[in-house]
């Protein structure tokens, strides 16, 4: 019988093409290396290396050999993901859509109180944006769907979790970053960076026109980039001011600094979807559970909010 940790040295060695390399890479010196090698030949009564000084090369035999024992080092790696898919077929899981923004604000806190009622569930994360989500529910690829509203399709259904107004993003070397909190005003004359969103209606340009209007002030430039994030990197490098939903205000970044308007400014708000005729009990249960949740009073730890 072969012996697997043999088949393992031979296919390092063969892929580095030399011994110290492959020795380094097993994280074993090099003399009991090429006894290993040497009785793996032995067994098999072949040739399956050449040797020089300075590399290795396969033999005919070693060519043959290496496609198989790939294969087989394969499939015996795979009998762990085997055995657990095996015992995992009878748990409870659901395939959640994210935004990427959940993932460091209310997602873990969120997951924390469903795995304490539910420790032997499981949940498998999947990262789209709000269109992307609605596609994905439709097709069946996500049970239930973390979004930002509104969202409009006659299959699908939606609950609100929570609602949070708007901060903004200064660079940390402008003056007004001195204050705790900003007036609108003290963005007139200033450049502003925005961020699309699925309905156009909600986008920072749409809801901050009227919110400047409102009071009046008129930034010097405004532009549009993809993401947030790409927003807050122009932040930093000092070319703007970007709003960000409060929640964000927990993402620290070098050269960034987040103030709450002093005004009530616009709000965003958060929910869930999921695809009627797909409403299985565990989806109910988990809009149930975050219905609770968010329900209950603001906690550091869930990252709804920063003052």
């Amino acid at each position: 019988m072969i012996d697997l940790k043999r088949l393992r040295y031979f296919v390092a060695v063969a892929e580095e093409a030399h011994f110290g390399r492959a020795a380094n890479r097993l994280g074993i010196s090099q003399p009991p290396l090429s006894e290993h090698i040497q009785a793996l030949e032995t067994s098999l009564n072949a040739k399956l290396l050449f040797r020089t000084t300075r590399s290795v090369s396969l033999t005919v035999e070693g060519e043959a050999l290496l496609k198989h024992a790939r294969a087989i080092l394969h499939d015996t790696d795979r009998c762990q993901e085997i055995v657990n898919a095996s015992r995992q077929q009878n748990i409870e899981s659901l395939t959640l859509g994210i935004l990427h923004a959940h993932t460091y604000t209310f997602l873990p806190g969120l997951l924390r109180s469903y795995f304490a009622r539910h420790p032997a569930y499981r949940v498998h994360l999947v990262e789209y944006s709000t269109t992307e989500q609605v596609g994905k529910l439709l097709e069946g690829v996500i049970d239930i769907g973390l979004v930002r509203e509104p969202i409009y399709h006659p299959s699908l259904r939606t609950q609100r979790l929570f609602s949070e107004r708007y901060a903004v993003a200064v660079p940390d070397t402008w003056d007004i970053a001195r204050k705790k909190t900003l007036s609108v005003r003290d963005l007139g004359g200033r450049s502003m960076i925005g961020y699309p969103s699925h309905d156009h209606r909600r986008s920072t340009q749409s809801l901050f026109r009227d919110f400047f209007h409102q009071y009046a002030v008129n930034p010097s430039d405004r532009f549009e980039v993809k993401t947030m994030h790409a927003a807050l990197a122009l932040v930093a490098a000092g070319c703007g001011f970007a709003p960000v939903p409060r929640s964000q205000m927990v993402l620290q970044l070098a050269g960034v600094a987040y103030r709450p308007f002093r005004e009530p400014s616009p709000e965003l708000s958060v929910g869930l979807a999921w695809r009627e005729d797909k409403a299985s009990p565990l989806v109910a249960e988990f809009v149930q559970l975050c219905q609770a949740h968010f329900a209950q009073p603001p906690r550091r730890s869930r990252a709804r909010a920063s003052s």
